[in-house]
């Protein structure tokens, strides 16, 4: 197995077809066929069945197809890293991001880091925080912007200032000192990622959650909200410069969380990704 054999594959996948992949990378379609029975036969499994138009993966393709990407990334940064060695901060930093943490005062930090260093280009993963982790843990990743609490054995954190969460909803739905127990008396867009801290704080004061909708990305909380949905429960940090919505600071000591940047402790990083951990602030 080699990565040539790789990136033939994942073209194979993207295109749809072996006749199709084959045109794309300018060569014919024999070889490439050849290459992939040569990669079967290695690996003992059957990785698509052929059709007359389209191949279908298989199990193991499916699999295949995810491994083989990552293998590809890697050697791509790796590449990238070892020439930035020699060449000044230049190339790519990947860096997982959750929605919560896009925010536009990130993105001008973002910014801001590549006016130092116009060289350096960003390519960002977004995922919850347990999946970042992972990516972090299996080198997909250089660093993730992430939101305690987490299990922070085996990751270096530069951590953030902690913050509360706010009541978010349209202009005029709450009163302007409005408490948990107003929310309570609204339907609810929930944000999965804090659902039991969410629930318990509600419980703790009595009160019941009127959930109308449960979501997985903090956008899509505040579109919800637009939409008439109800009111969500969001850090301020992410919800302050949002046009459109009403903001309302409830303080409540259960309901808080606080950004952080991190990288694993136990590999090599590159200058780039050294420098931006450095320097980063929110």
């Amino acid at each position: 197995m080699d990565l040539k054999q790789l990136s033939y594959f994942t073209a194979i996948v993207d295109e749809g077809s072996i006749s199709a992949a084959a045109k794309k990378l300018h060569i014919s379609q024999p070889p490439l066929s050849n290459q992939m029975k040569s990669l079967e036969a290695e690996l003992g499994v059957v990785l698509f069945e052929r059709g007359l138009r389209s191949i279908t993966l298989t199990d193991a393709g499916k699999l295949m197809y995810e491994r083989a990407n990552t293998i590809l990334d890697m050697a791509s940064a790796a590449k990238m890293e070892i020439d930035s060695l020699g060449n000044g901060l230049r190339g790519t930093l990947r860096m997982g991001m959750v929605s919560s943490s896009v925010t536009g005062h990130v993105a001008r930090r973002l910014m801001a880091f590549r006016e130092l260093y116009p060289e350096v280009n960003f390519q960002i993963y977004e995922g919850n925080t347990y999946q970042l982790l992972d990516g972090l843990k299996t080198n997909q990743i250089d660093l993730a912007l992430v939101r305690a609490p987490f299990p922070e054995a085996g990751f270096i954190c530069h951590k953030y200032q902690e913050e509360y969460f706010v009541a978010v909803g349209l202009p005029g739905h709450l009163p302007e000192h409005a408490g948990l127990t107003r929310v309570a008396e609204h339907p609810l867009v929930l944000y999965r990622r804090w659902e039991a801290p969410i629930r318990q704080a509600f419980e703790d004061k009595g009160l019941t959650m009127r959930l109308a909708c449960m979501v997985d990305n903090a956008w899509t909380s505040i579109q919800m909200v637009r939409a008439g949905m109800g009111i969500a429960l969001l850090p301020e940090s992410f919800a302050a410069d949002i046009p459109g919505i009403q903001i309302w600071n409830l303080k409540e000591e259960a309901l808080k969380t606080q950004l952080m940047l991190v990288k694993r402790d136990d590999r090599y990083i590159s200058n780039i990704t050294k420098i931006f951990f450095e320097k980063f602030e929110v």
